[in-house]
């Protein structure tokens, strides 16, 4: 009778110890979905800032320029991103100056034509509208001054396969535990970690990538334009403070379109790859090869102790040019005309450099070409550009 109450008892116990399992698994499930639905949403929209800013970077130098022909490339391959619904750029009074709407199941990334103005933020640098089906991000794009924004829309569905996996997976070990224990929960929750962390470093990975895109030409992997304004002034802050010159030369390469059209576009590559390696091979490790687009280059040498180093200098780097380039078995003869300013003596202002550097290039060219020519102000004036 004892014995018979007892286990009567016992299984009461025996269930209610079972349920009260069941109900802590089920709330730390509960507890976990949420938290790893959190923290997807924070990892979606800092990607989305990485992938907003990197475009900002890319059409920086179109703005600046005004040249809006390459602004359609940009967006594309942004939208090629499976997490963009749009990509837009506007300049600073809200004209629309290029939009992409991003791929759908059976359309490839394409421009659109509906929008003409679009009122510009009023943040400073970026900001982010959150709403149910989506989020968009909005960056300044700024080169000492702001010329205009972008802005890049992403799908809030674009992670959702991972949330559910998470989900399915945390369901699937609650159910198990009721056999298992908490054991096989504290897995789960070790190895949706490990999956939260490696996503962590996926975007890690993409940043970088990204950033390389914004600061270095996809060619010849040299710094770009925007990277080269940078270390100008870093290069005339420090060489303002050592009190040695620093040399800004302009070189534009003599009849290269006659190389494209001979021998095809690829040894026009090939030659603006070479010119980029021989350049760097002749510079030091701390001076700065970049190119500007097309055939231009600029070379920053710093730390010179007078003018005559500076030639010096300058002349090597057109004599590293003096060797042809074989290619598929045709010679190319490799020519520049090269033109360069000095910091102080001309100018202590980044962009003034890069005028006069490209003024004295053009000196060069009305010289004969394949020559080096330093600027002096009084040459100026009758210069034909």
């Amino acid at each position: 009778m004892n014995r018979i109450a007892s286990t009567r008892l016992l299984l009461p116990v025996i269930l209610t110890a079972l349920g009260g399992i069941v109900l802590l698994v089920g709330s730390g499930a509960l507890w976990f979905i949420q938290r790893s639905s959190d923290l997807v949403r924070v990892n979606q929209l800092r990607y989305g800032q990485l992938i907003t800013e990197g475009l900002a970077n890319a059409v920086a130098t179109e703005l600046v320029r005004k040249d809006f022909g390459t602004l359609e490339g940009h967006l594309l391959q942004t939208a090629a991103d499976p997490s963009v619904i749009s990509a837009l750029v506007i300049d600073t009074q809200g004209q629309v100056l290029g939009y992409v709407l991003g791929r759908s199941v059976n359309t490839p990334p394409r421009p659109a034509f509906d929008l003409q103005i679009v009122r510009p933020p009023s943040a400073k640098q970026m900001f982010e509208e959150v709403r149910p089906n989506l989020f968009s991000v909005w960056h300044v794009v700024a080169v000492g001054i702001n010329v205009g924004w972008v802005r890049v829309e992403f799908s809030a569905d674009s992670y959702a396969h991972d949330t559910d996996k998470i989900k399915k997976e945390v369901w699937g070990l609650a159910l198990a535990v009721t056999v298992a224990g908490v054991f096989l929960l504290g897995a789960a929750i070790f190895r949706s970690s490990k999956l939260l962390y490696q996503h962590d470093v996926d975007v890690e990975q993409q940043r970088h990538l990204l950033e390389d895109k914004a600061n270095y030409d996809a060619l010849t992997h040299i710094p770009n334009r925007s990277l080269l304004l940078d270390r100008l002034t870093q290069a005339i802050a420090h060489n303002g403070r050592s009190q040695r010159l620093l040399v800004v030369c302009f070189a534009d390469l003599d009849e290269f379109k006659p190389i494209n059209d001979t021998y095809g576009h690829e040894a026009g590559d090939r030659v603006l790859i070479e010119v980029a390696r021989r350049f760097q091979a002749t510079v030091r490790g701390d001076d700065t090869v970049a190119r500007l687009g097309g055939d231009e280059f600029v070379v920053l040498l710093g730390e010179m102790a007078n003018t005559n180093e500076a030639k010096l200098t300058v002349e090597r780097l057109l004599l590293s040019l003096s060797v042809p380039l074989i290619f598929e078995g045709n010679r190319i003869d490799l020519q520049a005309s090269i033109g360069y300013a000095l910091f102080p003596q001309d100018s202590r202002d980044g962009d003034s450099l890069l005028h006069h550097a490209d003024q004295a290039m053009y000196q060069a060219k009305q010289s004969g070409r394949n020559c080096i020519r330093k600027y002096h102000p009084d040459e100026m004036d009758n210069l034909d550009t």
